[in-house]
Parts: structure tokens; C-alpha cells; sequence
């Protein structure tokens, strides 16, 4: 059977970890699925209402796409050149005190 995408959306790496766990409680899973929870359990290192949190965050301050929060909170970044670089994915540029500003609230993550 041919499955056809109906449509795609970019999620966070907390939220990829919570399909994918529960369809494994659901029914046997593939080896690339168990091999991903694995990964995502390792690098995943925010709980999903937090960032949720963190994303309205971003899209409310910055006028962020939904696609540059999800990468800024998948990727964490911890200093202005890594803000910069995926910013610069969409060609979105901001002053210093905004990019530290975003590096303060992905931090939330890291604490958490």
C-alpha cells in the first residue's frame, strides 16, 4: 500500500518523541522507530508544554516563523553566531539585544 502525504508541518524534537512513544505503546513498532526514540530521547531536551511555551514566546516577541522556533528550540542555541546562522535560513536579522534576548528564552530548556 502507497501512503501519500497529506501535509507536513515542522515539530519539535519533544513533540516527535511523544508520537512516536506513543505509537510504540500502541502497537510493535519499526526498528527505525525504536532507533529514533532513542536518538530523540538523548537530544530531546525539553517536555513539550514548555515548548509550546517557548515557541507563542518567540512568534509573540520576534514575528518568528513557526519553522525558525521550532528550529531555535530543537537546536538550543547558546551564543549570537548560532542564533545568527539559523536566522540567516530565512534571512530574518535582528540587533544584538534581540538575539540575546532569543538565547534567554531557548536557555529555559537548558535549565529546565
Amino acid at each position: 500500500m502507497v501512503k501519500k502525504v497529506l501535509s507536513s508541518k515542522p515539530l519539535p524534537l519533544s513533540k516527535v518523541k511523544e508520537v512516536i512513544k506513543k505509537r510504540l505503546e500502541e502497537e510493535e513498532g519499526l526498528d527505525i522507530q525504536r532507533t529514533t526514540l532513542s536518538y530523540l530521547e538523548r537530544f530531546a531536551k525539553c517536555d513539550s508544554e514548555l515548548v509550546d511555551e517557548i515557541i507563542k514566546e518567540l512568534k509573540e516577541k520576534f514575528a518568528l516563523s513557526n519553522e525558525l522556533c521550532v528550529m531555535l528550540v530543537n537546536v538550543l542555541p547558546q551564543t549570537s553566531e548560532e542564533v545568527r546562522t539559523i536566522l540567516a535560513s530565512e534571512g530574518v536579522t535582528l540587533t544584538s539585544e534581540e538575539i540575546e534576548e532569543i538565547i534567554k528564552i531557548v536557555s529555559k530548556c537548558i535549565k529546565e
